[in-house]
Formats: C-alpha cells, sequence, structure tokens
C-alpha cells in the first residue's frame, strides 16, 4: 500500500517544464504583449497584430502559464502562438506551440495525442534546426512512455535529450532530464540510481537559482528515501527543505503535495497525530485551489490514519467523502483504493455485509483498471510501433543525406582529381615541348657547327690545297732547273714559292682569327681592320686617319659573317 501512496505523489513532478500557476507571471506576459502591441500601434508598422516572433514567443510563454491550472487558456494561446507562428514562417514558434499542445493533452490524459503532437514539434524542430526544440520533445515523449509504463523506451528518450541538452549547454533541460531520469529509476526501486539523478538535478538547480527546480529535487529525494524504506529522517529533511521553498515561492500545489508526503512518512513510523496533521494541512490547501484529485486522495489518507488510530467511524466518513468526490471525477485507482479501506473499516465496525459488498466494487474497480491496463498497452504498443516508424523515417532521411554528403563528397573528388591530372598532363606536355625546342636548338646548333667545320675544310681544301700544290709544283721545277745548273731561270719560281707561301700564311691567319670567339665582336673587327689598313698604306709612307661609330661597338657577329668580312677587307 506504501508503493501505491507514493505513486500517486510521485507522478505529480514527472513531467518537463511543467509550471504552476503564477498569476505574478501571467500578468506580467500579459502586459508585455499589450505593450508590445502598443509600441507597434504607434510606430505605424502596417501588419496585422502580434504579426512577429517576440509576440508568438510570449503567447507561447502565457500557454506554459496555464499548463497545469486552466487547459481552456492554455490551448487558446498555444492556437495564437500557432497561428502567428504560421503566418509569418516562424519554424521556431510552430515547435513550440505543438510541444505546448503535447503538454495540454498529456495534462488531459490524452497520451496518444500528446505523443502525436510532440512528434510534429520535433519534426520543425529538426527542420529548423532547433536543437533545444529537439530536446524538449524528447523529454517529454519518454514521459509519455514512463507514463505506459515503457521504462525502456523512457530512458532512451531521456539519455538522448541529456546528452542534445549537455551538448547546447541547456542547464535547466540537463536538469530536468536527471530528474526524469531518476523518477524512473525509483519505479524500477533502483534507489541508488534514482538519488544519483535527483542530486545531480539537485546540483543544477542550485548552480542556477531555480528555485522551482530545488523544490521538486527536495520531494524527489525525499520520496526515493522513503520508498527505500530505511531513511526516514533522509526523506523528511529533503520534504521539509521542499516545504520552505514552496512556501518561499506561494507554489501551494506543491506545497500540498509536499505535506501528504511527509504525512505518508509519518504514518509509515506510527507516529499518527503527526501524519494527521501534515494531511489535514495539505487537505486545506488543495481545497483552497480547488484540486478534487487532490482532494479525494487526502480524504484516503485521513480515513486510512483514523483506521490505524482505532478510529472506524470516522475513517468512514472521511473515505465516503473521498469517495464521493473520486466518483465525481471518474478517478477509478481512487475508487478502488477507496473501496479497499472502506471494506475494512466496515469489517472494523462489524458490518461484514458492508465489508463484502465494498470488496465486490473495490474488485470490479480493479478488474476494470485491468482493462485499461489493458487498453494502456495497446495504446503503449501502438506509439512504439508509430515510433519506431518515425525512427526508420529519419533513418532513411539521415541515409538519403548520407548518400547526397556521399555523391557531393565523390564529385568532388572527382573535380579534384581531374584538376590534379590535368595539370600534370599539362606539365607532361609542357615539358616535352620544353625538351623538344632545346633538342631543336641543340640540333640547329650542332648543324651551325658542322657547317662551319665543313666551311673551313672546304677554305683549306680550296686555297691551302692548291696554294700547296702550287708551291709542291714550282718547287720541283726550281730543282730541276738548279741541278741542270740553270740557276738564273729557278729565281722566278723561287719567288712565287715565297709569294705563295705568304698568301697561304694570310689565309691561315685569316681562318684562325674568325674562328676565335673573342673576334665576334665588332670592336675586335674595327682594330683588325685599322691595323690592316696600317700596315698596307706604311709601306707607301701613307698616313691613316680612321674613324668608326663608338655604336659598332655592341655588335656581335657570327663566325662565318666574321670571316666573310675580314676576307672581304683585303679583297677590296
Amino acid at each position: 500500500m506504501k508503493k501505491i501512496l507514493s505513486l500517486l505523489t510521485i507522478l505529480f513532478f514527472i513531467h518537463n517544464y511543467t509550471f504552476s500557476q503564477d498569476r505574478y507571471l501571467i500578468d506580467s506576459l500579459v502586459t508585455e504583449l499589450k505593450n508590445h502591441n502598443k509600441s507597434k500601434t504607434e510606430s505605424k508598422i502596417n501588419s496585422p497584430s502580434l504579426y512577429d516572433t517576440t509576440a508568438a514567443n510570449i503567447l507561447n510563454d502565457l500557454s506554459a502559464a496555464y499548463w497545469n491550472s486552466n487547459p481552456d487558456s492554455a490551448t487558446y494561446y498555444s492556437n495564437q502562438c500557432l497561428t502567428l507562428s504560421e503566418q509569418i514562417g516562424y519554424k521556431k514558434g510552430i515547435g513550440k506551440a505543438y510541444n505546448s499542445m503535447g503538454v495540454i493533452h498529456f495534462n488531459k490524459s490524452d497520451y496518444l495525442s500528446a505523443l502525436d503532437f510532440y512528434k510534429k514539434s520535433m519534426e520543425y524542430g529538426e527542420e529548423s534546426g532547433d536543437t533545444k526544440t529537439i530536446a524538449r520533445n524528447l523529454n517529454n515523449m519518454g514521459v509519455v512512455y514512463q507514463y505506459m509504463g515503457n521504462y525502456t523506451e523512457a530512458l532512451k528518450n531521456y539519455f538522448t535529450a541529456l546528452k542534445i541538452f549537455e551538448e547546447i549547454g541547456n542547464k535547466k533541460g540537463i536538469g530536468s532530464a536527471y530528474t526524469n531520469i531518476g523518477l524512473v529509476y525509483t519505479k524500477q526501486r533502483n534507489y541508488t540510481a534514482a538519488l544519483e539523478n535527483h542530486f545531480a538535478a539537485l546540483k543544477i538547480f542550485e548552480e542556477t537559482g531555480n528555485k522551482n527546480g530545488i523544490t521538486v529535487a527536495h520531494n524527489n529525494i525525499g520520496m526515493a528515501y522513503f520508498d527505500e524504506g530505511t531513511y526516514f529522517d533522509k526523506a523528511l529533511d529533503n520534504f521539509f527543505a521542499s516545504i520552505k521553498l514552496s512556501e518561499e515561492l506561494g507554489d501551494k500545489s506543491n506545497l500540498a503535495n509536499t505535506y501528504g508526503n511527509i504525512g505518508l512518512v509519518y504514518t509509515q513510523q506510527g507516529n499518527y497525530p503527526e501524519a494527521l496533521k501534515n494531511h489535514l494541512a495539505s487537505l486545506k490547501i488543495r481545497e483552497e485551489i480547488g484540486n478534487k484529485e487532490g482532494i479525494a486522495t487526502c480524504c484516503r489518507n485521513i480515513g486510512m490514519v483514523k483506521l490505524k488510530m482505532h478510529a472506524a467511524k470516522e475513517a468512514k466518513d472521511w473515505l465516503l467523502k473521498g469517495l464521493a468526490i473520486a466518483k465525481e471525477i471518474e478517478a477509478i485507482p481512487h475508487m478502488k483504493d477507496l473501496y479497499s479501506f472502506l471494506s475494512k473499516t466496515d469489517s472494523a465496525l462489524g458490518n461484514f455485509k458492508g465489508a463484502y459488498e465494498n470488496h465486490k466494487l473495490y474488485i470490479a474497480c480493479r478488474d476494470s483498471l485491468g482493462n485499461i491496463e489493458n487498453t494502456k498497452k495497446t495504446v503503449a504498443l501502438q506509439m512504439n510501433y508509430d515510433f519506431s516508424k518515425k525512427q526508420d523515417s529519419l533513418n532513411l532521411v539521415q541515409v538519403k543525406k548520407d548518400l547526397v554528403a556521399q555523391k557531393e563528397l565523390s564529385k568532388q573528388k572527382l573535380i579534384r582529381n581531374g584538376f590534379i591530372g590535368g595539370t600534370i598532363i599539362f606539365l607532361l606536355l609542357a615539358g616535352a615541348v620544353i625538351i623538344f625546342f632545346i633538342d631543336r636548338m641543340q640540333r640547329n646548333r650542332k648543324k651551325q657547327m658542322e657547317a662551319v667545320r665543313a666551311r673551313i675544310s672546304r677554305d683549306l681544301h680550296d686555297d691551302m690545297g692548291s696554294t700547296l700544290q702550287s708551291i709542291s709544283v714550282m718547287s720541283e721545277i726550281a730543282r730541276m732547273k738548279s741541278t741542270s745548273g740553270s740557276n738564273q731561270e729557278s729565281l722566278p719560281f723561287l719567288e712565287k714559292i715565297g709569294s705563295a707561301s705568304r698568301d697561304m700564311i694570310d689565309k691561315m691567319t685569316d681562318i684562325v682569327w674568325a674562328v676565335s670567339p673573342q673576334n665576334d665582336n665588332f670592336e675586335n673587327i674595327i682594330l683588325h681592320m685599322r691595323a690592316f689598313g696600317g700596315e698596307l698604306l706604311a709601306g707607301k709612307d701613307i698616313a691613316l686617319h680612321f674613324k668608326s661609330d663608338s655604336e659598332l661597338n655592341s655588335i656581335i657577329l657570327s663566325m662565318e659573317n666574321g670571316n666573310h668580312f675580314s676576307s672581304s677587307i683585303k679583297k677590296h
């Protein structure tokens, strides 16, 4: 029974980004919205009212402020946010509006619709690249799965959301994810892991100064200690810390819930007066805020304590009051517990017939809940199927993105390789052209050298050969004349031999002078001309006056042209 009671208190804290109604917050948001519209009117902006992202965000915050207190107002503002965001193409605003609608339907226990809205919200978050919205919806979807008893899927979503919150540095989201993970571990009776996560959440909330989060964290830590069954003192310490903060914040809903939790601890310890005191304090607050489900819970808890105090008649009155409210709101789980306690109370009063009737009603409610649980399991299976389809769709989208990226990468590689290959081919061609021209130049130079050698050889053959032949013939004639005693007749031939020898020496000098590289310079040619002219005229006592243009000194003649130039000077 302790586990059943703690279940009813712990679920209050599960949902992500849950706000208690804060009149000051709502009034400030409404004022901010009015001032925004007034500012637009005064600045003569030609656009519909609330036609911007700022107004859409304010409308979403107003919807969130009414989530747990006035679902109609919450729905009104979320619809306004959605309409405005669609008009201006504000995808983040659309995602926020769908998320708000998911919370509203979740609070109505319409889990399938809530999950559908969360999925829509996540789609817009993915489309707009809003990782915060994606993480928030994963967290909220985990809550839905947790309520359906699918703890594996719930934890999968919570851990994924936690990773994203950590990546973007959203500490509020990190604290919320730790809280939800801790609650799942509490449900699974893994109290060590539950406390580890709740303390991690508490640390985050303390670092950020989030008093609402600190309040909830202390309450969750207290419930984990209480459910463990051995650390009641630690549970009470955390509940009292939560009470103090709730009073500071004026959070009546959490205050009433924490008083109820304290009452459960005292009941378990057998301290019935203190238990009764705290349950009555919880009842008073719940009546003030009109929380009928909470009133039914308090009546049941008070009836249970009265029964333990052997005040069966008073216990029955409280249980019947709680039953009437539970029937009014059709809260079958509460009806089941109340019929069970009424059966025990009638038995204590000796009303065995009433005890039997109440026990049968308890069985009927239990079986009804069994059918409801089966329905929930069916819905949970459907949601798991839908979620799997969504994941498959996301995986398919990712695969398509990967294929596109791979094609783009392949294209880039092809372009790069083509560029590199083209560059290599160009360099090879350029190198081949350069080598071809170098080879061609070398061949031309070789041909020129061969032509020069051939000319020199020809000159030597023609000039030197003929001159030497003449010298040989004239030498033979002179020898013959000399041996015959005709010395006077040999003198002309000897003179011709001397002349031919001198002529041959001059030609050899010209060839050697032309071959020398240093004589390619026109300045040396001019000096050669001056020397030749001076020697030629000196024998005839003629003075030489030689002038040349200084610009001619820079001219370079080829060996062949130099030879022709030198020969032409001597011929003239």
